[in-house]
């Protein structure tokens, strides 16, 4: 019995092998696939595992359920959150993460520049090109320098996929990574750190008033 994360109820969980492995025609290797079922009790849905391998299997309904290297259809992506982002950005941002994890590197760069010039225009940075938006925001003190440079990698990566020749070098998938990571780093210094900080601030203002209100009760007690 394989085990994997589910990929429809994104839960570990064991998958039961419920056809006989079929090896795949027309190829090299030895391609083999077969379906499972998950045995979450919530879930029981079936998914596709495939697996190229350089040999046969001896005994491929055993070897196949025992194999490591398993590819999963669908593929469990992890839900990125981010909770003090607006929700159109966020989504944005989360769609970006879900392209990165199947290997849609062009469409998680695209949307990572779509989620860069969101942000400006959300801080009312609406005219210009991309490239003087986010000079903008670095002289409103939305982002420190560092970030202005992170946020030009973006913009010519998006650059580089919208006006590229297709049949050019395709972009890695660690530049993906890459690009993706430099837009969590904008949106947490233009929304997720200033909302932790505020809110450290009103705890500690509130936690402040109730001492003072305990204080004043002890006084006037005494």
């Amino acid at each position: 019995m394989a085990s994997t994360i589910c990929g429809w109820c994104g839960d570990r969980t064991h998958m039961a092998m419920v056809t006989e492995p079929e090896q795949l025609p027309g190829h090299l290797a030895y391609v083999y696939t077969a379906a499972f079922q998950c045995s979450n009790e919530a879930c029981h849905r079936l998914s596709i595992a495939t697996v190229s391998r350089s040999g046969a299997y001896g005994s491929p309904k055993r070897d196949m359920a025992r194999d490591g290297e398993l590819s999963w259809q669908p593929t469990h992506i992890p839900r990125q959150e981010f909770s003090d982002v607006p929700e159109q950005i966020a989504n944005a941002a989360v769609e970006a993460h879900a392209c990165l994890a199947i290997r849609a590197c062009r469409g998680a760069v695209a949307l990572a520049r779509a989620v860069l010039e969101a942000t400006a225009k959300d801080k009312g940075i609406t005219s210009g090109p991309l490239v003087t938006k986010i000079d903008e925001m670095y002289e409103r003190n939305l982002i420190r320098d560092i970030t202005r440079e992170l946020a030009h990698e973006i913009r010519e990566g998006g650059n580089e996929i919208a006006h590229g020749d297709l049949a050019d070098e395709p972009m890695p998938p660690e530049d993906a990574e890459a690009i993706v990571a430099l837009m969590d780093e904008i949106l947490e210094e233009v929304y997720q750190g200033p909302a932790r900080m505020l809110a450290l601030k009103k705890s500690r203002l509130e936690r402040e008033q109730r001492n003072a209100e305990k204080k004043a009760l002890a006084q006037k007690g005494a």
